[in-house]
């Protein structure tokens, strides 16, 4: 619903940088009703709260990136991969930006990944 992906991007945006998310661990429940772009939005809220903590990315976000083996939701994926760019906003990488790369071409035909990666 509107209300409830506004709740998480209200909360993004006032914890942003601070790497507070204990809003959404306690309310995986909640947070689970999303679907579809909210998803993505609610997991992409994440890059905004851990904004700048670079060195921590891959495990804050390990649960949502897309992974060799059994797939998750794309949109959380998606998501996933557009919270790596917000965390590393400002931040060149070379390593964060071939993974991103090979997770783009990896992505050939599922547009939300691709939309996430690109972001």
């Amino acid at each position: 619903s509107i209300t409830h992906n506004g709740t998480v991007m209200a909360h993004g945006i006032m914890q942003c940088g601070t790497t507070s998310d204990v809003f959404l661990r306690k309310n995986l429940e909640w947070l689970a009703k999303s679907t579809n772009w909210a998803k993505f939005s609610a997991t992409a809220s994440l890059g905004v709260i851990h904004k700048g903590h670079i060195k921590e990315s891959r495990s804050i976000l390990s649960t949502y990136l897309p992974s060799g083996g059994a797939r998750g939701s794309p949109y959380s994926e998606g998501g996933a991969l557009y919270a790596m760019g917000l965390i590393h906003a400002n931040h060149y990488d070379l390593e964060t930006k071939q993974y991103l790369l090979e997770q783009l071409h990896n992505a050939q035909s599922t547009e939300v990944l691709q939309h996430g990666a690109c972001l």
